[in-house]
C-alpha cells in the first residue's frame, strides 16, 4: 500500500510538471512543531530538527504568476516534555505541494510569495523517550497513527537567477492519529535553498 501511494504522489508530479519550463533540486532545514492535545489537553511543544529534500518544477501562467510542485522528503513530528521526560515523534513523509507563485521583478532578483495545499504519505515513524526507541505502525484503521497527512502551505523568498532562497511553513490540518482521545496535527517551518534549471 505504502508503494502505491509514493507512486501516486511521483506520478502527479509527473503529471502536473508536464508542462513545466523550469526544473530543479531543493533542499534545507525544517523545524516541526506539530499541534499534540491528549484528553482535550493541549500540551506545549518545541521544534523538532529535521531537513527537507526533493525535486521540484515550475510552470510559468504569465510574467508574475507561476504554478510549482515538487516531490519532497520532508521530516515532521513533534518534541514535547511529558512529566518531566522528553519525547520526540518524527514522522517521515514523502510530500506533493501545489503552489500558486507570485514575483515581484527587483531587476537583479526578485522577490516571490506562494500558497497553495499539500498531501503526504509517511513513510516510518517512532517514539523516542530517554534512552527508549519505539516503530510506530500507520496506515490501517488499527495502528496508531494514519499514513496521510495534507494542509496549506505559505511561503516566500527571493531568486536571483537559477537560485531560489526561501521559507515557507506547512500547516497540518489533517489529524494523524488514530487514538480517539489523541490530536496529532504536523506543522513545519522550513528554510531552503534550490536551483532551477530551463528558461
Amino acid at each position: 500500500m505504502k508503494q502505491k501511494l509514493i507512486f501516486i504522489c511521483i506520478l502527479s508530479f509527473a503529471l502536473l510538471n508536464a508542462n513545466a519550463q523550469r526544473f530543479g533540486i531543493k533542499a534545507g532545514v525544517a523545524l516541526a512543531n506539530g499541534v499534540y492535545e491528549y484528553t482535550e489537553t493541549s500540551i506545549s511543544t518545541v521544534n523538532l530538527i529535521g531537513f527537507q529534500a526533493g525535486l521540484i518544477g515550475e510552470m510559468p501562467l504569465s510574467d508574475a504568476l507561476s504554478v510549482n510542485s515538487g516531490v519532497l522528503f520532508s521530516q515532521k513530528g513533534t518534541k514535547l516534555s511529558m512529566l518531566g521526560v522528553e519525547i520526540k515523534f518524527p514522522v517521515n513523509y514523502v510530500e506533493v505541494p501545489l503552489n500558486l507563485a507570485y514575483k515581484y521583478d527587483l531587476g537583479p532578483l526578485k522577490l516571490f510569495a506562494q500558497a497553495g495545499p499539500y498531501l503526504g504519505v509517511g513513510l516510518s515513524a517512532k517514539v523516542k523517550s530517554g534512552g527508549d526507541e519505539e516503530t510506530i505502525d500507520f496506515g490501517s484503521e488499527t495502528d496508531q497513527m494514519k499514513r496521510l497527512d495534507y494542509g496549506a502551505n505559505f511561503g516566500g523568498g527571493i531568486e536571483i537567477g537559477a537560485i531560489q532562497i526561501g521559507v515557507n511553513y506547512g500547516l497540518g490540518l489533517a489529524n494523524i492519529s488514530n487514538d480517539p482521545d489523541e490530536t496529532m496535527k504536523n506543522g513545519v517551518l522550513s528554510f531552503t535553498a534550490g536551483i532551477l534549471f530551463g528558461k
